[in-house]
Formats: C-alpha cells, structure tokens, sequence
C-alpha cells in the first residue's frame, strides 16, 4: 500500500487526501494551522469560465495538458466526492461548478458562488425574486446593520425586505457578530416571509437562511473544523531528501515518511511562500515563477511591478509540470514523488473566479498521482 503524506489542512489537502484514500492509499495529513481557507465567506467560486482559463499559458488548470473534457470530468467526482465527505462531517453544501449563483453577504452585496452551504443555498438572489425577506438584525450587535443589509438587497437586487431586530439576553456587552457563533437562531415575528440572518446561528427555521460574511467568517470556521478531522497538529520545518526523491518530512517532534508527498501548504497566510525582499519557498527551496520566469530572475523591474500593483505578489507560485511535480528554477521536476496543489501555485489569483477550482481539482490530482507512486 502507498503512504502518502499530505502537508497542509486547507481545501487542497483535503482533496489530495480524499483521492489518495479513494485510490486505496494510506494518508497522513499534517497541518500546522488553520490557513486562508478558515477566511472563506461562505461561497465557492470554482471556475468562471474554462475556455477562457486554458487560454493562460501558466494558470495551473493549463499546466495539467488536460483538454476541457476532461478536466470537467475530474471536476465533477472531486466536487461531489468532496461534498458527501463534508456532509458526513455534518457539513452540507449544494450546488455545482457548472452554475454560479449570486448570494448575498451581510452587508447586502451580490457575491458569485458555485457551492454554497445548504443554510445559504436558499438565499440565491434569484430564488428571492417576488419573495418577502426579513432581515434579522441583534441591536447588541455593532458590526451589524439590519437595516442597511435591508435597504442594499431593495436597492440594488430589487427584493422587498425590511429589518426585524431580535434580542438576545444574554450577548456580552458591544457584542460582534462572532459572540453569535453557534447559537440557536431566534424566531422572528414576520411570518410568511424568508428569513435572512447573519451567519453563526444554528438550528435556523426552514424559511430562514444564512447571509454570506467577510472574516472573521462563521462560515470559514465550521469548514476549517471539518476539513481539520484526523489531521495530525503539527509544523513541517525540513524534508529529508535523496537526489532525486523526498524521504521524510520532520517536525520538531517526529519525523514523517513516506513513499510520496503532497505540498499544499498555502501561499503567505498558510506559510508556503515566504516573502522578502524576494518570494521564496521556504521548505525546500523550489522555483518560485511569475508569468513562467523566476521570480529571483526578475530583479527591479518585479519590485516596480509590485510598487505599482501589490497584488502582483500575490500572482506568483510555484510551477508544476502536467503530474504536478513542482519545478525548480531551471524548470526540471524537483522530486519524482512530490506534488503540490492548491494556493502554493502561481498563475491565477487565488481571490478571482477560480478562487476554488485551482485548490479543489489540483488537491485531487494530486492525491491521485501520489496514490499511484511507483506503479
């Protein structure tokens, strides 16, 4: 049986290791800490349009050498694989990359999202079309306005809504949204209406459903919670390496082997990329590349290319060949039996249309080609 170890807890680790598992692998994750995933508002953005994505010599998904047949078939069984093993941890989500819906956040602005959480599926801007909605607002709550979600949702979506504040007794004093994380939802008065609430409560009415959020995020805690079940808690801080193959990961602790390993351990946030006066990988020292050219390679005109547009840090990664094996600088395969996936990869913005639909589909590949090591 092949040991796979999975370096990180976010989206794409749990996609590598649903498929490594799936293809009868024995799987280890390790994760350090909750990473950006646990910010998430409650919406998937999978992938916007995936003509016009393989049309981007360096996006991940065109670096698989998969046509759109298949990358849409691969698609499809990690997203419903990954929403039955969410929904067993308790965690049920509808929808699919197929059809985008806009969903409101609490603030009443229209966000795009594939997969929803079943208790925000039924606020799709659409469905409220011709509904009444009753806005819950908590009057303990000061990083909240009713009123103002109301009016946003009939000013700008044309839905006919109106605030309803309810109070609950025992809220600490200058309450947040947060101290409404896990309690029971309250009842409104308005009958016949839907009912839009702020994310955090549970047990909500059938008519009611959770508005998306902005972090902290409710809805990035219970995912982070889910997709953290039978992870071992720990920091990778070395690899231990052949010439042409890795060996063991090691924490401060123990020491992990394996026949193969999945690097998703995140950009910035989940401490896969280092910044500086250079972006680095820090654990083993891969090729970090923007736009396909090393990033070390690109000297001033990159720091007046981040002067100009900061987010231009957030656009480089690391480079895959079509089995995922992250490049070095001189664009060979580091390792033969490391992969990486998810937000680690350069070539998209990860806060963009395929906010998702990079970590999802590249976690599952990977855990595949792992599964396989040495076949």
């Amino acid at each position: 049986m092949t040991r796979v170890l999975v370096i990180g807890g976010g989206i794409a680790g749990y996609c590598a290791a649903l498929a490594a598992r799936r293809d009868g692998a024995d799987v280890t994750v390790v994760a350090r800490a909750p990473g950006a995933t646990a910010l998430y508002a409650g919406g998937m953005a999978i992938i916007d349009d995936l003509d016009t994505v393989l049309r981007s010599p360096h996006h991940p998904l065109t670096r698989l050498g998969i046509d759109p047949v298949g990358i849409a078939t691969e698609l499809d069984t990690a997203i419903s694989t990954l929403q039955l093993a969410l929904g067993k941890e308790g965690l049920k989500f509808e929808g699919t990359w197929r059809r985008r819906g806009l969903y409101a956040d609490i603030h009443g602005v229209a966000r795009p999202a594939n997969i929803v959480p079943a208790t925000v599926a039924p606020g799709e801007l659409g469905a409220l079309s011709g509904k009444r909605v009753a806005v819950i607002g908590v009057p303990q709550v000061g990083d909240y306005d009713a009123a103002s979600t109301a009016q946003a949702l009939k000013e700008l979506h044309g839905i006919e809504s109106f605030a309803e504040d309810v109070t609950i007794d025992d809220l600490p004093v200058a309450a947040s949204l947060t101290d409404l994380y896990g309690r029971r939802a309250p009842a409104p008065r308005a009958r016949g209406a839907a009912i839009a609430y702020p994310p955090g409560f549970v047990a909500l009415p059938d008519d009611g459903f959770e508005l998306l959020s902005s972090p902290p995020s409710p809805h990035g805690w219970r995912l982070q919670q889910a997709l953290a079940l039978g992870a071992v808690q720990a920091e990778v801080t070395a690899f231990e390496t052949s010439q042409a193959s890795v060996v063991a990961a090691r924490s401060s602790a123990r020491s992990f082997r394996a026949d193969a390993f999945v690097l998703a351990t995140g950009r910035h946030i989940g401490g896969g990329l280092k910044g500086g006066r250079a972006t680095t990988e820090p654990l083993l020292g891969l090729g970090v590349f923007r736009e396909g050219s090393p990033a070390s390679s690109l000297g001033v005109r990159l720091h007046l290319l981040e002067y100009l547009d900061p987010s231009e840090e957030m656009r480089m990664g690391l480079m895959t060949d079509k089995r995922l094996h992250p490049l070095r600088e001189d664009g060979a395969a580091a390792f033969g039996n490391l992969y990486a996936a998810g937000a680690v990869l350069g070539g998209y913005d990860y806060a963009g249309p395929s906010g998702f639909g990079v970590p999802i589909l590249t976690g599952w590949l990977a855990g595949r080609y792992a599964a396989k090591q040495g076949e």
